[in-house]
């Protein structure tokens, strides 16, 4: 029988990746103890294997008849992750795109793409996406990464908010892992 994985058995979990040390010992989901989950608030995720790309070059002559060529490996690309966050409140994943705010007296928490006022410096995160229906389990984890698009807060047909969102992290910053 095919496993189709469906989104009730799936939790993302954003964390401050200084909180977050991958190890060989343990499960990547066991690091995510301190992490915000928005469960129940992201659909339509996609993510970006890193790719590893070639280019081909056309070199001078032939053999048995097709021109000399050769595949060369360019460096490795990034991972990626987007999706729409259901907005289910306020102050989902703007500490990590804006950094921590400016506090306004004692009642609100102003945020300012861009700016580096006030401790307002953008923090590295720790996602991971975990699917698991109890007797099959993936995790993927992108550590160290960076938001880079907090999307438009657009409103739906059916009446609620949503907010498109993309993060990148390097190679050796991307785990799959599988349960055997």
């Amino acid at each position: 029988m095919v496993k189709v994985w469906r989104a009730r058995e799936s939790v993302i979990k954003f964390a401050d990746a200084s909180t977050v040390t991958i190890t060989s010992s343990d499960a990547l989901d066991t690091f995510f103890s301190s992490g915000t989950s928005v469960e129940g608030n992201i659909k339509n995720v996609t993510i970006v294997e890193p790719e590893l790309a070639v280019e081909k070059i056309d070199l001078l002559g032939e053999t048995s008849n097709f021109q000399n060529q050769v595949l060369e490996p360019k460096p490795v690309g990034l991972a990626s992750i987007s999706g729409t966050l259901v907005m289910p409140g306020d102050e989902v994943l703007e500490t990590f795109f804006m950094g921590s705010g400016l506090s306004i007296s004692t009642t609100h928490v102003r945020y300012q793409v861009g700016s580096s006022a006030s401790g307002k410096t953008r923090t590295e995160c720790a996602i991971l996406v975990n699917l698991d229906d109890n007797t099959d389990e993936v995790n993927i984890v992108m550590d160290d990464a960076l938001i880079t698009k907090l999307g438009d807060k657009k409103i739906t047909a059916d009446g609620h908010w949503e907010q498109d969102f993309e993060a990148v992290c390097l190679a050796s910053d991307y785990y799959v892992e599988y349960k055997v």
